[in-house]
């Protein structure tokens, strides 16, 4: 395998970032933290740029293409701005900075018959609501939640593929100055 250029690196690293998140988050769904809406849209921003990553890592690495590769990590940096924005929302509604969606809140109860499960289970059951409220941070830590951590995630994230981009944009153009000029001479 080559030496990995500045694309490739940012890449991996998001790769890597993005499956951790995404490791931590089904931990703590698995230790009893039942994931809200915004939770899960969170988790599909980061299943996102982990699929994004690994096709420019496989572009970059091993099929050689580092325009494809440098591609990859400006859509990347897209998905990553996309997940620090709703983060910050997330973490907005959980300090009550902004309301969150309607069809974020608690079910209200526990459900002890079959009628009022098949209230809930029909579309638009229990005012819509599908899981936890979105407005209680499940759990803090520094009085930071889940949210507050991905968004310093997601935006470190956005930089650093954000400056990938605009470095590999550079290199590129630079390679191609001579070819223009020297297809100008003729």
């Amino acid at each position: 395998m080559s030496e990995w250029s500045l694309p490739q690196r940012a890449l991996g690293a998001g790769l890597a970032a993005s499956l951790a998140l995404l490791a931590g988050a089904h931990i703590f769904e698995a230790a009893g933290y039942a994931p809200c809406e915004l939770c899960l849209d969170q988790r599909e921003a980061h299943w996102a740029a982990a699929a994004v990553a690994a096709a420019g890592v496989i572009s970059g690495v091993v099929l050689r293409a580092p325009l494809a590769a440098a591609a990859s990590v400006g859509a990347l940096a897209l998905i990553y701005a996309i997940s620090a924005g709703l983060a910050l929302y997330h973490t907005g509604v959980e300090n009550g900075y902004w309301p969150g969606p309607a069809t974020c809140s608690t079910i209200g109860g526990a459900i002890n018959d079959l009628g009022a499960l098949s209230a809930v289970l029909e579309p638009g059951g229990a005012a819509g609501a599908r899981g936890p409220t979105c407005g209680a941070a499940a759990w803090r830590l520094f009085g930071v939640s889940m949210a507050g951590y991905n968004l310093l995630a997601s935006a470190g994230l956005f930089v650093l593929s954000l400056m990938a981009a605009v470095e590999t944009s550079r290199r590129v153009r630079e390679e191609r100055r001579p070819v223009e000029a020297l297809g100008a001479a003729e």
